[in-house]
């Protein structure tokens, strides 16, 4: 499907402690019987909502996955995760400082001295080399095609890494890249550091079933389908979390996450139903407020002909009710999204408005383009998560003339069902987005490239402002040449924002220290538990 995400650690430990404005704490309730949890005061039991991938920081993919692996995993930059105010920023992880060269084409980064990997071995410039050869170098004894494939996107324009010596390292790329160390604190497709000497021991394939980092925690053990227990890292070099047991349970169904989380089995929910926020206040549970770094679109399969139509394409983003979306299929726990640069990103800029929502218009353009009403249909296809929104979309579309009925598949079957769509298959709902503006050239990539579009979209019009932004060596310009980017996205249709969410998690009462920043993750070092 798509793509990315973000991390925390110990030189952020005093940010922590100042933080206070979006720490959950237990909020009182009225109305409903109140929670409490039945897992031990030391362990924190989160309800995922999707089965993580690959426990390995070069083959995982889903965000439910890095909430998990970060624990175990360290990033050389990393976002600072005590606050949800503004844009995260960001701070040394196992790189303590880093700098580029003047043209913006070299990075140098110095590496943290005396951290050790869980098996006792050390970071250094030397493990950090063979991480980064495990992608990018096909002559290396451990170089995985499937880890090259998922890290491409950021570094297929690496000319070259160098050792400079045990702890500075150094990245060199044909053209600038001034956006490099945030998009380092990202999830999938970003370098995450691993033991060599695991991987040695266990092979390509085996070390997403030994993970070994330099986290705060230490992967205990995993049972497919149902749940991953880490413990705490206690030689960790960093500040010491508070909770000795971390466990992340597989709960794809919404009522039984609910119930779970109700009962108490779990203290985490993810992904809460917008209908269950006010219920769940109502029993001392907090669902804070946020937008994270996240945004639904619409993703057009361009195997189909309406698809390949632009005219069609522009119709669809103007039938779209942004706001009634936001309103009554989210109960008012989301907002409506004009951008492809989603909440929480460093080039959102809220009164950017480049869709619309034009009901009337949609039609005219469709008449327009000899286009008659009824003419048109394909398949939306949609998890059962998106299938409300994709219901909702299909009545908007329905409402100027587009036939458009919905395919809802549990996450496993809709995955195939895009990756293989079928002819009559128009577009499916996706949800990504981040912290770096970089997301609008990886959301093109994975959504029009990917799909075989660049044939019926303005692909060099595009390509060249996605490069300008991308490559500029001008720190003044960037983030106004990502916005003009987006612009020039949606002046073809390309791709089409709906929403973003508001609510996402709720936390047990019994839990403090909680902070959802504006990305798409959370940093659980900090978090604690009361009887």
């Amino acid at each position: 499907m798509l793509i990315k995400r973000i991390r925390r650690r110990g030189a952020i430990a005093v940010a922590l402690t100042l933080t206070v404005a979006v720490v959950v704490t237990a909020c009182g309730g009225g109305g409903g019987d109140s929670i409490t949890s039945k897992n031990p005061i030391d362990t924190l039991v989160v309800g995922l909502y999707t089965e993580p991938t690959a426990i390995d920081p070069q083959r995982e993919y889903f965000w439910e996955t890095f909430r998990a692996s970060r624990n175990i995993y360290e990033p050389l930059v990393q976002e600072v995760l005590s606050t949800n105010e503004g844009v995260t920023e960001l701070a040394p992880g196992l790189a303590t400082a880093w700098r580029h060269s003047p043209d913006a084409t070299t990075w140098t980064f110095d590496l943290r001295h005396g951290v050790k990997f869980h098996d006792g071995t050390d970071f250094d410039a030397a493990a950090l080399d063979f991480n980064v050869r495990r992608f990018s170098d096909p002559g290396f004894e451990f170089f995985d095609e499937k880890s090259a494939a998922m890290l491409k996107a950021r570094f297929n324009d690496l000319a070259g890494t160098r050792v400079v010596d045990d702890h500075t390292y150094e990245f060199t790329f044909n053209r600038p890249y001034l956006g490099f160390p945030r998009l380092l604190a990202q999830s999938i497709g970003s370098p995450l550091i691993f033991s060599p000497a695991a991987l040695r021991q266990y092979g390509n394939d085996g070390l997403s079933e030994h993970p070994t980092g330099t986290g705060p925690y230490r992967f205990v053990e995993r049972k497919i389908n149902d749940h991953i227990t880490l413990d705490r890292n206690d030689a960790y070099w960093g500040a010491a979390p508070a909770l000795r047991r971390l466990v992340f349970r597989t709960i794809p169904n919404n009522q039984s996450r609910l119930a779970a989380f109700q009962s108490g089995e779990i203290d985490i929910l993810t992904r809460v139903q917008p209908t269950d926020v006010e219920l769940l206040e109502r029993q001392g549970a907090s669902v804070p407020a946020g937008t994270a770094a996240q945004l639904d679109y619409v993703s057009f399969l361009f195997g189909n002909r309406w698809a390949q139509n632009p005219t069609v394409r522009e119709a669809v983003s103007l039938a779209i009710d942004r706001q009634s979306l936001a309103d009554n299929i989210y109960s008012g726990h989301a907002q409506p999204l004009w951008s492809f640069l989603n909440p929480g990103n460093e080039a959102y800029d809220p009164q950017l408005r480049t869709y619309s929502y034009d009901p009337d218009r949609a039609r005219e353009v469709l008449a327009d383009n000899d286009i008659d009403g009824g003419q048109v249909s394909f398949n939306i296809i949609a998890d059962l998560a998106g299938q409300p929104e994709a219901e909702a979309i299909s009545a908007n579309l329905k409402a100027v003339g587009i036939d458009a009925p919905v395919v809802a598949l549990e996450r496993g079957n809709y995955s195939s069902r895009i990756s293989n769509p079928q002819p009559d298959d128009g577009f499916h709902l996706g949800e990504y987005g981040g912290t770096y503006p970089e997301w609008a050239l990886e959301g093109f990539n994975s959504t029009v490239v990917a799909n075989g579009g660049q044939r019926f979209v303005d692909y060099p019009a595009i390509t060249r402002a996605l490069d300008a932004a991308r490559y500029t060596s001008d720190p003044s310009t960037r983030i106004a040449n990502w916005q003009n980017a987006d612009k020039v996205l949606a002046a073809d249709h390309a791709v089409i924002p709906t929403v973003n969410f508001t609510r996402y998690y709720a936390i047990s009462p019994q839990v403090r220290g909680f902070v959802w920043p504006n990305t798409n993750w959370y940093d659980l070092g900090p978090v604690s538990k009361e009887g």
